[in-house]
């Protein structure tokens, strides 16, 4: 959760559903849709990727950290819209994915994910897709998507398998179950975990040390750290053939459908 406090030495750039702030050489890019615990919808994820091409344009902001308002980082996509992606559309979505996460993990600016709550599925995915991780202990990880009958498509499924040793991923990926931030930073998912609120402050402090280290040595070392790990192209196009090409199934139609059924009972209790 991001505080006001965490906020009033920065200057407001740009509103809307994804809120950026700045403050000399360093931004924070606040998702902002918290009655949804900041669930990626279509606008969503515009907001989110006009928020990265400003940081991408911005000369003058050397590192930035991404958080989320509410009680969560990220929650994940926005099930409703699960119903409309069919076997014509699902390619796009999953393309969108890769789109919109694979220029944050390659372009040249450090970001670091400051995370409170939940972050699930889709919102787990953009934070392996930042440079390294920083929780609460209220962080609440996971990736659902096998739930559903899918996989992680936007670059989970690849960027886990990197992160943590194989086995550990395949336990997250296939029991869809849920850690707690002291647990996954004691796997490796996470870098540190800071006392409830103090997320984006420590990724702020880290931020700042980054961004006053000499520019070139340290889009040198983020060049070549991603490349460490081999063609990640590759890897993420078949993650994206076979994550399009399960929205097909059966299987995605029902649990879908449970999905959204159990939550609109749920909101009119």
């Amino acid at each position: 959760m991001t505080t006001q406090t965490d906020l009033d030495a920065y200057t407001l750039v740009r509103e809307g559903r994804v809120e950026i702030y700045r403050r000399d050489a360093v931004a924070i890019i606040r998702m902002n849709r918290p009655d949804k615990r900041n669930a990626l919808d279509g606008a969503q994820i515009t907001a989110l990727r006009e928020a990265l091409e400003w940081l991408a344009k911005e000369q003058d902001v050397r590192a930035a950290v991404l958080t989320g308002a509410g009680d969560a980082f990220c929650a994940g996509g926005d099930i409703e819209m699960f119903q409309g992606i069919n076997t014509d559309t699902a390619w796009d979505y999953t393309r969108s994915g890769y789109d919109l996460l694979r220029p944050l993990e390659t372009g040249r600016k450090p970001i670091i994910a400051a995370v409170a709550g939940y972050c699930l599925a889709g919102g787990l995915e953009i934070a392996l897709a930042c440079d390294f991780i920083i929780a609460d202990e209220t962080g609440k990880f996971g990736l659902a998507e096998v739930n559903l009958g899918l996989i992680p498509g936007w670059g989970g499924t690849v960027r886990i398998g990197r992160a943590l040793p194989i086995r550990l991923a395949r336990q997250i990926v296939m029991t869809c179950e849920r850690l707690s931030a002291e647990r996954a930073r004691d796997m490796g998912l996470v870098n540190e975990v800071t006392p409830a609120g103090g997320a984006v402050a420590r990724a702020v402090e880290l931020a700042t040390l980054i961004a006053g280290q000499p520019l070139l040595a340290v889009q040198g070392a983020k060049t070549v750290l991603n490349a460490a790990h081999g063609d990640t192209d590759e890897m993420l196009a078949l993650e994206g053939s076979i994550s399009a090409g399960l929205f097909s199934t059966s299987a995605v139609t029902s649990r879908v459908r449970a999905w959204v059924d159990s939550a609109r009972e749920k909101a009119r209790r």
